[in-house]
């Protein structure tokens, strides 16, 4: 194995904890709105939990910006014409992924602090 092929793993193995915090923060939202659903006392305000909202999507859209960038290294380095078919398909797979958390920002950040609980949180 390469050196260029270990710092990737690397990579890859600690955005991975970002994508475990993304999802208890999507965790946290969804409990909030289920409490806002029951008509109980929640967990944050309108206001925390557009500001969460909007930090998980950034965290997201970060997440998957970093997976592009090391599915790009991985087509750079490649040796063989199979090997660079697959990291084709893995550069479109992210491209698809910043699209999809590049609308549900842009969706989060347009809206308004206290229509925040209409919104679904992504997992990723």
């Amino acid at each position: 194995m390469n050196r260029g092929s270990l710092k990737a793993i690397d990579i890859q193995f600690y955005t991975l904890f970002f994508s475990l915090a993304s999802i208890i923060i999507s965790l946290i939202l969804t409990y909030n709105q289920k409490l806002i659903k029951e008509n109980k006392k929640t967990l944050l305000s309108d206001k925390a939990s557009y500001n969460l909202s909007l930090f998980n999507r950034v965290l997201i859209l970060s997440i998957a910006l970093i997976f592009l960038y090391v599915n790009y290294k991985d087509y750079k380095t490649s040796n063989n014409n199979k090997q660079k078919k697959k990291s084709t398909l893995q550069i479109d797979a992210s491209l698809l992924t910043i699209i999809a958390a590049s609308i549900s920002l842009y969706v989060v950040y347009n809206s308004k602090p206290e229509a925040i609980t209409n919104i679904q949180n992504p997992i990723v």
